[in-house]
């Protein structure tokens, strides 16, 4: 075996993975933890760290929060200094790709591809199809809530499921169509369409090493979670939101299911999987609200002088300014709003120093008429909802510990530091490849 591939399924319940194969579902998941029973990955401490943007940067550079200091999802371009597994790799002289890799920045010299994750903004490499499907990604993903693409987006998609999707695979993805009002559907097609581009870029140039990351497990269990057959607790979903007899956890674990199959498939290749942290259920019922039109927002609430704003993950953006002072005006502004029937904060707000980066933490339901109003300006919103897309309801929430398994013995402790997958990884893809040269000096 000389080849390495990093799956990261984000924060996926390995729990839940083996309730459902007892159910005997997921044969190619049991197959990996027979070979290679789950180990636990331990992560930081504090709840507000047990973010996936602050353990896969732990995981790419093998430091803990309080070493590489990266908060934020995007914030990995501000640490030029962090040096991260994929540079480290190709300076050893192994080839190198990743498909969406979380929270890092493209520093890769000659990638065999590099297709960045959809919030953090640095440069694609590859192809121009393979750039025009990131970008397209990238559209989709942070106008979810409003639920639009662009025709160039749509454009885009189509041309990369006709040109990297296998004729074989096409009708799981006419079949998922059919059903495309059913929950988590949309980030089922994302996640497939991520996995087989890049099956069909390592097929090509067999890359020494590759990290496919993958979120919408993450997500649907965010979302979904209490609709889990795996789920013991009393809480339930809406039947509005997600019909009771309906289980989409299952459904994405099946398609990741599937890809692992088709990577335990390919001839000399090494398969570690890893989560970063895990998925508890949540203890009662939270909603989210993303912002639809952060622009025009802005202005309608008077936040002055700012130069950018860029959608994040879920309820999250982040508002640039030209100096400090500009910033401090506007996060004394948006720390004042608060929902006039309950008189509940409605956004977090992080200042670094020229921007903002904001959370919309409101967490109740809202109707037609509501309204937010500002302690600082006494401005008064009417109609909030109409500015606002509903995300979803909160089920599931962050848990430390992580799992890490493989298609061979890694020869780990039952319970590692998160810190120490990066090393580890880096092992494994060394001895292959000095394995390797070694033999073809022989």
């Amino acid at each position: 075996m000389n080849k390495t591939i990093l799956l990261g399924l984000n924060e996926l319940n390995f729990d839940y993975i083996k309730f459902y194969i007892d159910q005997g579902l997921l044969p190619n998941f049991k197959f990996l933890f027979e070979i290679q029973p789950p180990i636990e990955t331990v992560s930081e401490n504090e709840y507000k760290l047990l973010e996936p943007w602050v353990q896969w940067v732990t995981i790419h550079s093998g430091k803990s929060y309080e070493e590489h200091n990266v908060f934020r999802l995007g914030d990995i371009i501000d640490h030029p200094e962090l040096s991260q597994l994929f540079e480290e790799l190709e300076n050893e002289g192994l080839s190198v790709g990743a498909v969406s890799p979380f929270n890092a920045e493209n520093r890769l010299n000659n990638p065999v591809f590099f297709v960045p994750d959809p919030w953090t903004k640095t440069v694609p490499s590859g192809n121009w199809i393979v750039k025009a499907l990131y970008q397209a990604v990238h559209q989709s993903v942070n106008d979810n809530a409003k639920s639009k693409l662009n025709f160039k987006s749509i454009f885009s998609l189509g041309l990369g499921l006709l040109l990297y999707v296998p004729l074989y695979r096409w009708s799981h993805y006419l079949k998922t169509v059919f059903n495309l009002k059913k929950p988590g559907t949309k980030a089922l097609i994302l996640d497939s369409l991520l996995a087989d581009i890049h099956l069909t870029l390592w097929k090509k140039n067999k890359p020494d090493f590759s990290n496919l990351f993958l979120n919408s497990g993450a997500h649907i269990q965010h979302h979904y979670l209490f609709n889990s057959k795996a789920y013991q607790g009393d809480i339930k979903n809406p039947e509005w939101y997600c019909p009771k007899d309906f289980d989409p956890l299952i459904q994405i674990l099946s398609e990741y299911d599937k890809q692992i199959e088709k990577l335990l498939k390919l001839k000399n290749v090494k398969l570690l999987v890893a989560t970063g942290l895990h998925q508890q259920p949540h203890e009662h019922l939270t909603f989210y609200w993303r912002i639809k039109e952060h622009v025009k927002f802005a202005n309608k609430i008077v936040i002055e002088n700012f130069t950018e704003i860029f959608p994040r993950m879920s309820r999250d953006f982040l508002v640039k300014f030209k100096n400090e002072k500009e910033a401090l005006k506007a996060e004394k502004l948006l720390n004042s709003f608060y929902s006039s029937k309950d008189d509940i904060k409605i956004f977090q707000v992080d200042n670094r120093s020229v921007s903002l980066f904001v959370e919309l933490v409101y967490p109740n339901d809202i109707e037609d008429n509501d309204s937010i109003y500002s302690k600082e300006s006494n401005l008064k919103l009417e109609k909030f909802k109409s500015y606002l897309a509903f995300v979803a309801i909160k089920n599931g929430e962050h848990n430390g510990i992580g799992y890490v398994t493989s298609n061979f013995d890694l020869k780990q402790e039952e319970k590692i530091e998160l810190t120490s997958l990066k090393s580890i990884i880096k092992k494994v893809a060394f001895l292959l490849i000095s394995s390797l040269r070694v033999f073809l000096k022989l």
